[in-house]
Order: structure tokens, then C-alpha cells, then sequence
């Protein structure tokens, strides 16, 4: 389905109110190892990111 003009707009809009506020961290996994670690997050009720700065700061305290 194209997007309208509006939503084309929108999404420019966007782009521009978050460059450069945001970097992707990004990790390939095993789909099973994927598995087990997102019910684990979701099960702990963080999202990825809560997650990792959760395990950042856990990794700081050593």
C-alpha cells in the first residue's frame, strides 16, 4: 500500500524533529537465542532499551 502525500510529509516532519538524537544499536542472534532473550525482557516488563541500560549499569558496578 503507497503512503498519501500527508503521511510522506509526516515522516519527513519526523526524520528531522530526531536526526542525530538517536543511534541504533544493532545485534544479530539465532532466532531461538532471540527467542529466549526477548520473553526474558518481556517477562522482566523493560523494553530492549530498559534492558540494556539496565545491563550497562549492572556491568559498571563490577
Amino acid at each position: 500500500m503507497a503512503r498519501s502525500e500527508a503521511q510522506k510529509a509526516a515522516d519527513k516532519r519526523y526524520a528531522a524533529k530526531i536526526n542525530g538524537k538517536y543511534k541504533a544499536f544493532i545485534v544479530n542472534l539465532i532466532p531461538e537465542e532471540w527467542d529466549s532473550i526477548d520473553a526474558a525482557i518481556k517477562a522482566a516488563g523493560m523494553t530492549k532499551a530498559d534492558f540494556l541500560r539496565w545491563a550497562v549499569e549492572e556491568l559498571k558496578k563490577r
